[in-house]
């Protein structure tokens, strides 16, 4: 007698999850992997392989802007979040539906889902979904402008990361915490944090976190004015661009290479840079988790080359990044607002955008344009040797802004840090 052949369910999962982590493939063949390993979890009733299975549908389609796998991601989590499925499969299904709510800019919901999930996940021991669930809850508590709430989340995050041990998830998570301190110009806070990802970003042989993380470093050296810094992170992100194949990895390489040429005086070699992500990017750019930089890059090429009136012919609004991030939103304004008062179209003396950035405390953004010699006219000039990073520290100063590294630590130079308290 013919036993029917078994269905393993794990290995199609398996399968999928290789891919995505590792970026071994293009977008479809990782959603046709995890469209495999659903369908084989469905036949099998294998309800905690469904789950996660489905999860990694989600998670990919937000990369490739694929908006029927999203849908589709979204309509099997809510049809198992309303069953008597377990507390673990509910859970993990909410995670999904929070990521769905985020890249909708839905915060308040994705904040529902998440909260309810993460109890569920911490009491069952699920530590690496549960870090899932704490960073992106941290990015829409960032987004709601509840810095406290983002800030100890991902303190939270980081906590658990560890306890996992693994490179790309202590990577992921310290440079989430640190690009939080850094849009709040706690510039020694952002640096403790990328110091501590430096070991795991090495040990890394997956491109996904790296190529983020790298950027995110050299975007901060250029601020601190260790541009030979700046120089090789942009080096390593580029490297992790090229490993990973996706569109929105080179489109990160080339703003931050861009940003570089930019910070040493070298439009010349910037611009066409920014030409080049235009192409790529076409009329996904609010897929990009710098969206935001991506507009004023956008927007500052329009200016440089073609005039005020240029820029402002492009009429396109201020854009909201992948998770509505405000940082990003925020320092598309202050470009905005910088161009308005040189070119004498500001009509009233206030800046708007700058005394929001001052009331939030988000002077990251206005501390990145100054790294690139974007100088808003109502900030003072800087002194002779001084860096973006001083400068906001000196005339806006905090408690967190007493001391203000002059590296990150990448090249492993001497970083003792600049006591701007006592300049």
């Amino acid at each position: 007698m013919k036993h029917p052949r078994p269905i393993w369910p794990w290995r199609p999962l398996l399968r999928a999850e290789a891919l995505q982590r590792a970026r071994l493939g293009g977008d479809e063949t990782i959603i046709a992997a995890a469209r495999e390993a659903i369908a084989l979890a469905e036949r099998a009733k294998a309800e905690s392989y469904l789950v996660r299975a489905n999860c990694i549908r989600a998670e990919v389609s937000l990369d490739a802007g694929d908006l029927e796998a999203r849908a589709e991601a979204e309509s099997l989590a809510a049809r198992i979040a309303a069953s008597g499925a377990t507390p673990e499969s509910i859970a993990l299904a909410n995670l999904t539906l929070g990521y769905a709510a985020l890249s909708r800019g839905e915060l308040i919901q994705c904040v529902e889902r998440l909260t309810e999930a993460a109890p569920v996940l911490e009491s069952l021991a699920l530590l690496v979904e549960l870090r899932q669930v704490l960073n992106t809850l941290g990015i829409c508590y960032q987004s709601l402008g509840r810095f406290g709430d983002a800030t100890r989340t991902l303190r939270e995050a980081v906590a658990v990361a560890e306890r996992c041990g693994h490179p790309g998830a202590i990577a992921h998570s310290r440079t989430c915490l640190a690009n939080q301190y850094q849009d709040l110009a706690f510039f020694d806070s952002s640096v403790r944090c990328f110091r501590a990802a430096l070991a795991p970003l090495e040990a890394l042989s997956s491109p996904r976190a790296s190529v983020e993380s790298y950027s995110s470093i050299a975007r901060l050296a250029l601020v601190l004015a260790s541009v030979p810094e700046a120089e090789k992170a942009v080096a390593l992100c580029e490297e992790a661009a090229q490993r990973s194949g996706l569109w929105r990895h080179e489109v990160t390489a080339l703003m931050t290479k861009a940003e570089v040429y930019l910070s040493k005086g070298q439009p010349e070699l910037a611009w066409p840079l920014v030409e080049e992500t235009a192409v790529i990017t076409g009329d996904r750019s609010h897929l990009l988790p710098e969206a935001g930089l991506y507009e004023r890059l956008q927007r500052q090429f329009a200016w440089a080359t073609r005039g005020y009136e240029a820029m402002k012919s492009l009429a396109r609004p201020v854009p909201t990044a992948l998770y509505d991030s405000l940082g990003e939103a925020l320092e598309v304004r202050l470009f905005d607002e910088t161009a308005a008062h040189l070119a004498g179209d500001q009509t009233e003396r206030r800046a708007p955008a700058l005394e929001e950035a001052v009331t939030t405390g988000l002077l990251g953004p206005l501390a990145r344009l100054l790294a690139v010699g974007v100088h808003h006219p109502a900030v003072p000039q800087r002194l002779k040797g001084e860096s973006a990073a001083q400068l906001v520290a000196r005339v806006f100063p905090h408690p967190e802004r007493t001391v203000v590294p002059r590296s990150v630590g990448l090249l492993a130079t001497s970083d003792e840090p600049s006591d701007v308290a006592s300049e």
